[in-house]
């Protein structure tokens, strides 16, 4: 779609989210596209062409790049597709099944990349019937999910409860899982992360200057050292220019089972 269509479908959807209460997501046009915005944070950067967005996007899509074994990639919380301009920037063509509850971000999306997005596969729904439905296990899941609540966004429950083992159990063998972590309203983050990880047998965590997300990349063998995830992120990120290649620092998981 050219200029003009995606303009249009901007000032669509920032007339729609005026009407929105206050916990919904709101649309802010950017000079490169668009902004979902809940509760002051960042749900998604919706980009017009594929390049990078300075921000935990773009390192989302780095770790699709690096650790992704094969092209069949899910995404728990699309919101607006928030890795896929940074991926395809990247030279990622996995083939991206997403599913999230609100299908406003996704429409835009649609809007904004029909001509270079690739295949993108979109069900508005709940991500744990989505997940438990899939017959075909995955070579990457990535877990973005969030609720606003209160004035702030938190990771859900069942992000920590229930779908490590879902996702763990809807991986390919050597698949990878992708977890993209926020404050939870009662865990510690070391409670979190140890309930996370728990299913896995490797990880690595990736921290961020610039921003209190934590990436956990999880897997049952064994991942490459963390001095070399970095190098390797760090590469995939300059190559789009994105700023996000010096905001970055990764440490070891120490998870393997007895």
């Amino acid at each position: 779609m050219g200029r003009a269509g995606s303009t249009q479908a901007i000032a669509a959807l920032l007339l729609s989210s005026r009407r929105l209460g206050g916990g919904e997501p709101e649309v802010q046009q950017t000079r490169q596209g668009a902004r979902l915005v809940q509760n002051g944070s960042v749900l998604s950067e919706i980009l017009a062409q594929p390049g990078a967005t300075d921000s935990v996007f773009d390192v989302l899509a780095a770790s699709v790049r690096v650790f992704s074994p094969g092209d069949r990639v899910g995404i728990l919380g699309f919101a607006g597709g928030g890795i896929i301009a940074p991926l395809r920037a990247m030279g990622g063509r996995h083939r991206l099944s997403g599913v999230d509850f609100d299908r406003a971000g996704y429409e835009l999306f649609c809007d904004m990349s029909s001509e270079w997005q690739g295949d993108v596969q979109f069900t508005q729904t709940d991500a744990v019937e989505w997940l438990r439905a899939q017959r075909c296990k995955f070579d990457l899941l990535l877990e973005d999910l969030s609720v606003g609540r209160d004035g702030d966004v938190f990771k859900p429950d069942v992000s920590i409860d229930t779908l490590p083992q879902l996702i763990h159990s809807k991986l390919k063998p050597g698949g990878i899982a992708v977890f993209n972590l926020l404050p939870a309203d009662d865990r510690t983050w070391t409670g979190m992360t140890a309930k996370v990880r728990a299913p896995f047998g490797f990880g690595v965590q990736v921290l961020f200057e610039s921003y209190y997300n934590r990436v956990l990349v999880l897997g049952n063998e064994a991942l490459l050292p963390a001095r070399e995830v970095s190098r390797l992120l760090r590469s995939e990120l300059d190559g789009v220019d994105s700023e996000m290649a010096v905001d970055i620092s990764v440490r070891s998981l120490r998870l393997a089972k007895q």
